[in-house]
């Protein structure tokens, strides 16, 4: 039996999961013809990716995470739900769960790590862009994606599937699943890209951690850590390599 402070029923607001997955669905969509038409226009030269590429795809997740956000809102407005009582930003929700971030994020560290250590290329492809390039990679990879992916996977559509899966784990891995595919460039399976396990772990552990807490918070947290550690490691690379 469920303690009161896991039930998906108890102090946890109500939306419509057929409305959120469509949401979702149309977003990874569009972001993925979005870097279909990138590839196309501004893909590989002979150095490696082009600069013009990195940075159409950097403007292109700021201006996806504003415009779903805002459908989020509209979204979840219109089925009577006040924003701050979906997405819970109080800092009292934060600190009961700070050992449970650091001990997820030493687990994250761990294979990030090893990840890491089998290729000198970066995760970021930081080798091919400018100081400038750079500078908004960090922007959109550390701070504004924990942020943004947080309130919309998480706080959103964690939320509609709280009733529409009875199962907790139904609800992680189904979660993790659309996290992931909004990471990977799906097209790149056809060149045989590896399956980006590693992402679907993370979204797991994020998942988990939102269905403990009911805050976005922790989960902005251990996703900012996470992102920094690779930027880190991608500039360690850098430094190391070039």
């Amino acid at each position: 039996m469920q303690s009161l402070s896991h039930s998906p029923t108890i102090g946890s607001p109500t939306l419509n999961f057929n409305r959120a997955f469509l949401v979702i669905a149309l977003a990874i969509f569009t972001s993925q013809l979005y870097s279909l038409v990138l590839s196309f226009a501004y893909g590989m030269t002979l150095e490696g990716l082009s600069e013009e590429y990195y940075f159409y795809s950097e403007i292109g997740v700021i201006t996806w995470y504003v415009l779903l956000m805002g459908i989020v809102l509209w979204d979840v407005r219109s089925q009577g739900v006040l924003p701050g009582h979906l997405f819970r930003l109080d800092f009292s929700r934060l600190w009961p769960y700070l050992n449970t971030v650091l001990g997820y994020f030493g687990g994250c560290a761990v294979a990030v790590l090893l990840i890491s250590s089998l290729s000198k290329d970066t995760e970021l492809g930081l080798e091919y862009q400018t100081t400038l390039l750079r500078g908004l990679s960090f922007l959109t990879t550390v701070i504004l994606a924990p942020i943004f992916e947080e309130l919309i996977f998480r706080g959103y559509l964690y939320t509609s599937m709280l009733t529409a899966f009875k199962r907790e784990r139904e609800r992680l891995v189904v979660n993790a699943m659309l996290f992931a595919a909004a990471h990977v460039f799906l097209a790149a399976f056809l060149f045989g890209a590896e399956i980006p396990y590693y992402i679907f772990v993370l979204g797991y552990l994020l998942a988990k951690l939102y269905e403990r807490s009911r805050s976005v918070l922790p989960c902005i947290l251990l996703h900012a850590l996470n992102n920094g550690l690779v930027f880190a490691i991608d500039m360690a690379k850098l430094a190391m390599y070039s």
